[in-house]
């Protein structure tokens, strides 16, 4: 827990996120291609970074950070996405 709170906390918003640059990038790219989507009801989804045993990390800006459904969009939408697209994928975390 402490670890994800220094995170948080030492990651300021438009850093460049932080893990593996390959796992960094295959992200990156998932989160791409879904920003249109989020985009439409005026949100917008930053990745944070990807830690070594594989959680990606994001930040929720714009609409997305109190929409009743986000989570359903984190589940539903964007995990799926990441684990088809990267083997190494385990999870992942909004801050």
């Amino acid at each position: 827990m402490l670890e994800w709170l220094s995170r948080l906390w030492s990651t300021p918003e438009g850093a460049a996120p932080y893990g593996d640059p390959q796992r960094v990038a295959e992200a990156a790219e998932v989160l791409q291609q879904l920003q249109p989507l989020v985009a439409a009801d005026g949100g917008r989804i930053e990745l944070v970074g990807v830690d070594e045993r594989g959680v990606v990390e994001v930040r929720l800006r714009g609409a997305c950070a109190s929409c009743a459904v986000r989570d359903s969009t984190l589940d539903e939408a964007l995990a799926p996405a990441l684990a088809a697209r990267a083997a190494w994928f385990r999870g992942l975390r909004a801050s």
